[in-house]
C-alpha cells in the first residue's frame, strides 16, 4: 500500500497516520476522519496534510484507495492445471531436434574445465541445484546468484568456461550485462529460457527453450512452472555421467 510514497517527506505525526493506516486498513474504511484522528492520536488537520502529500483530494479519496488496495490483495487467481502444458513439453522433448540440443549442451560441458550456472531469484536457486547435480555427475560446476559482482577484467580468460544461464524471460538486464562480459572474455554460453527469441538468446551459443505459459502473481512475482528446467538440468547431468562411464 502507498508503494510510491516518499516517507522522508512525512512529519512525525504524519508517519503516525501512515503506520496506523497500513496496520488497520479494514478498520480505517469504517472510520470518519475524526475517528481516525482519535485512533492515531493526531488532529484532523494532520490527516488532511497526509492526504495532500499522497496527492489525494481528501479523506474520502484516501478511503477509496485503501478499498481498491484491499480488493486487489483479495484477488483469487483461477485454478491452474499444470499437467496440460507439461504434457505438451514432454511431447516436445521426445523429438530429435530437442534431443540434439541436449546432446550439444552435454558436449559443451565435456569440453569445459569449469561450468558456471547463472540466475537470479528462482532461477538462481535452480542454478544452485543444477551445479550440485552436475558436480555429482563428475563435472567441476559452480553457481552465481549475485549479478552485482565487480566487472571482469578485460584480460580474464574464460575460453574454457561454460556459463549456463537460467532466465524465464531472457530479458533480465543484469543477467544480459554479465553474459555479455562472459562472452567478450571468450566463454561459451548456454541459455535455458522460456522464450526462443530474447536478448539473452542473441548472446548464447546454444539456446534451449521450454515454452511454458507465463504466470505472474503481482509485481516481480513470476509463477511460471520450472519443472521443465529441472528436467533439462537432470537430463544433461545424467547424460554427462553416462558419457564419463562410457569413456572409463
Amino acid at each position: 500500500m502507498f508503494h510510491n510514497m516518499d516517507l522522508k517527506s512525512l512529519s512525525e505525526l504524519e508517519l503516525d497516520v501512515y503506520n496506523y493506516i497500513i496496520s488497520h486498513p479494514k478498520q480505517v474504511q469504517q472510520l470518519t476522519i475524526r475517528q481516525l484522528a482519535s485512533e492515531a492520536h493526531v488532529s484532523t488537520t494532520t490527516i488532511s496534510r497526509f492526504c495532500q502529500k499522497m496527492n489525494l483530494s481528501g479523506f474520502s479519496e484516501l478511503k477509496y484507495v485503501i478499498r481498491d488496495e484491499l480488493h486487489a490483495e483479495q484477488h483469487v487467481y483461477p485454478s491452474y492445471d499444470i499437467s496440460t502444458p507439461l504434457t505438451d513439453f514432454f511431447t516436445k522433448v521426445s523429438r530429435d531436434e530437442f534431443d540434439q540440443k541436449i546432446d550439444q549442451c552435454v558436449k559443451m560441458i565435456q569440453q569445459a574445465k569449469l561450468v558456471v550456472f547463472v540466475g537470479i531469484g528462482s532461477s538462481g536457486s535452480l542454478g544452485d541445484y543444477g551445479a550440485r547435480f552436475l558436480a555429482n555427475a563428475g563435472a567441476f560446476a559452480l553457481s552465481i546468484k549475485d549479478p552485482f559482482q565487480p566487472s571482469l577484467r578485460n584480460d580474464t580468460d574464460l575460453s574454457e568456461t561454460l556459463f549456463i544461464v537460467l532466465s524465464v524471460s531472457g530479458m533480465t538486464k543484469e543477467i544480459i550485462m554479465r553474459s555479455g562480459e562472459y562472452k567478450q572474455n571468450g566463454a561459451k554460453i548456454v541459455a535455458i529460457t522460456n522464450h526462443e527469441y530474447s536478448p539473452i538468446t542473441t548472446l548464447a551459443d546454444l539456446t534451449i527453450s521450454y515454452y511454458m505459459p507465463e504466470r505472474n502473481a503481482g509485481d516481480h512475482v513470476n509463477m511460471t512452472t520450472q519443472v521443465p528446467v529441472v528436467y533439462l538440468l537432470e537430463t544433461m547431468a545424467n547424460r554427462f555421467a553416462e558419457s564419463r562411464s562410457a569413456v572409463q
